[in-house]
This record gives structure tokens, sequence and C-alpha cells, in this order.
């Protein structure tokens, strides 16, 4: 998650509902204890993925890309009695800080944490579907192979949210997309893939690094 300092961030952010001493104490910790503490869900962010699971009600989440837990203990705020959530992450030295924070948000017995890379996990048959809900903020190399799986999981009329569809501009920029291995080529043809998928229906919204909004149909 890319974070943007300005003044319209900064008055969303007082004007919404806190995140809560929890995910305020794991915020300060991901910042002091891991390389690229940027890649955190921001307050905002968190709060709508939040708002989206309460207004969703899920029984079943998807996560790929848990880094220190912060979406998916917002995730779990909309979940319903008996839910789960698989989380995914490729780095195995993450799990202290989520069994510490998973155990302080009480949700450490309902989320099923998965460690290594998302393409094996997938393969390995250790997530399986349906789900209501799929949040996807992971590698941005095989984008489109998460995006196919996720649909393929998810129940008709679920909803799969992805992060960084817009890669900080870089989508417009006509030099980057010409190259086939950049992270603009991968992203803008990620997005394509989506709009031209007649399995859903989406939206991107310009928000943040960009939200794609998918739903089964």
């Amino acid at each position: 998650m890319a974070h943007f300092e300005d003044p319209t961030n900064e008055y969303s952010t007082v004007h919404s509902s806190s995140e809560g001493e929890v995910l305020s104490r794991l915020r300060r910790a991901t910042w002091l204890s891991t390389t690229k503490p940027q890649m955190l869900s921001d307050p905002i962010q968190g709060r709508f993925l939040a708002i989206i699971s309460k207004m969703i009600k899920p029984v079943r989440i998807l996560e790929l890309g848990t880094f220190t837990g912060y979406s998916t203990i917002c995730l779990s705020e909309g979940l319903e009695k008996e839910g789960v959530i698989d989380t995914v992450e490729i780095n195995d030295e993450l799990q202290e800080i989520h069994e510490k924070y998973f155990k302080e948000a009480g949700i450490s017995e309902i989320v099923r944490r998965h460690y290594g890379h998302a393409l094996e996990i997938m393969k390995s048959g250790e997530i399986e579907g349906p789900y209501d809900l799929i949040w996807i903020d992971a590698d941005k190399e095989h984008q489109i192979e998460y995006v196919e799986f996720a649909i393929s999981k998810l129940k008709t009329g679920g909803w799969l949210l992805i992060d960084n569809v817009i890669w900080g501009g870089s989508v417009f920029d006509k030099k980057k997309l010409n190259k086939a291995d950049s992270g603009a080529s991968r992203i803008h043809r990620l997005n394509q893939y989506i709009v031209e998928c007649k399995k859903v229906e989406n939206v991107l919204i310009p928000v943040w690094d960009g939200l794609q909004v998918l739903r089964k149909i």
C-alpha cells in the first residue's frame, strides 16, 4: 500500500473512525521492526476494509499478502460468527508479530495462516473456496494468476478487492508501458484482463494507489 501524505488524507483520517488501540500498536511495531513499513495499509484504507467487510458480512475471507496482519485484523471486523480468514504470507519471519497481534485482536482462532509463495500455496490445495470476500495485496509479478485463482474461488456475488492498480501513476507513462517486464506494464495488463473478463463486473477507483473492486457475476 502506497502512502500519500497530503491534506486530503490527513483531513479524512481526522474525520473517520479511529483504528483502535491494537491496530495503532501494530502500526508502530511495523514501523519499528520491518524493513518496508510503507507496505502497511494506512488508517483510512484500514477503515475502508473494515467497513466493506461489515457491509458484506462474509463467512469466508481470503487474503493474499498478510504482511504484519493489519489488513487481516481490519477485514475480520465484519466476519460473521463461525467465519474464518485464510491469509497467505511469503515471509515466515513475520510469524511472531502475527501471533502477538492476532491474539491481542482476539482473532487467533479464526485466522488460518499459510506461509510460502502464494502461487505454490494455490497449487497445493491448502486454500479452497468458495469465499465471500478476497483481498489481494501481494507481489505484482503474478497478479493475473492471483486474480484468475481468486475469481475461481469466489462465490457468485462475491467480492474481490485488489490494491496498487495505478502503481504510482506509472500506468499512464507510455515509456514504462512499452517495457514488457516493467511493473507498469504488468499492472496495465492486469487492468485490461479485468475489464475484459466476462465473469466479473468491476470499477477501478482512483484512491490511494488505485483500487480495483470486482463482483463475480
